[in-house]
């Protein structure tokens, strides 16, 4: 049987973001009457289905975006689509950062990441919200404090080319402290680099930093 041109390109695009097969695909537009958006919740309401986009589907979604895990990119996606844990993703964080988007195919998803997302990150609001995320978004499930080696590659990944402060205070980090890292201790780092300069000549030992910074 053959499809008309939109009705390709929607049997292409729900493969994209659901790895079906092209026979599955076709079955599911047909049942939503060729409706793109919703074909995608029908297949994440599948009952024999997880209501979560797991590790593996993760990472078809990095390679589809031509992206990994541990760059900046995969964060910004990752608090676009509010996800909660590291490699995972929920159906309706997943579909309501997409709509905010107005992303409804891998390629829309692509060139927003690579600009909105972007844009938004380099200005002073966008870039402190996704510090601040950043702590939750590392933590393991359960416990409230960042383990020392996450919190060193998120502070590398976010304040490298920000902070000239940032290999001293790993280095101190890992040679006195080498525990996790508080929250309070998170947010006021990114207060202290924003502040001090380089040769910490305008640093206050009465301003309201952590203990660990005053160390």
């Amino acid at each position: 049987m053959s499809y008309r041109s939109n009705q390709i390109d929607k049997i292409k695009q729900l493969m994209e973001f659901t790895q079906l097969s092209e026979k599955d695909s076709i079955q599911t537009l047909k049942a939503t009457n060729w409706n793109l958006q919703l074909a995608i919740n029908s297949f994440y309401e599948n009952p024999q289905r997880p209501d979560i986009i797991s590790v593996d589907g993760t990472m078809n979604l990095c390679n589809d975006l031509d992206i990994e895990p541990t760059q900046l990119e995969f964060l910004l996606l990752s608090h676009q689509l509010n996800s909660e844990r590291m490699g995972e993703f929920s159906r309706e964080g997943f579909i309501n950062g997409c709509t905010q988007l107005e992303a409804d195919s891998i390629d829309k998803l692509k060139k927003k990441l690579q600009t909105t997302l972007i844009n938004n990150y380099h200005s002073d609001e966008g870039f402190r919200k996704i510090y601040n995320y950043a702590f939750l978004f590392g933590r393991q499930t359960g416990q409230k404090s960042l383990g020392l080696e996450a919190a060193i590659e998120l502070w590398r990944l976010l304040l490298g080319d920000r902070s000239s402060l940032l290999e001293e205070w790993i280095k101190f980090l890992q040679e006195c402290h080498n525990k996790a890292i508080s929250r309070d201790t998170w947010n006021l780092f990114l207060d202290f680099v924003s502040q001090v300069d380089m040769n910490l000549e305008n640093y206050d030992s009465e301003g309201a930093w952590p203990i660990l910074i005053d160390e």
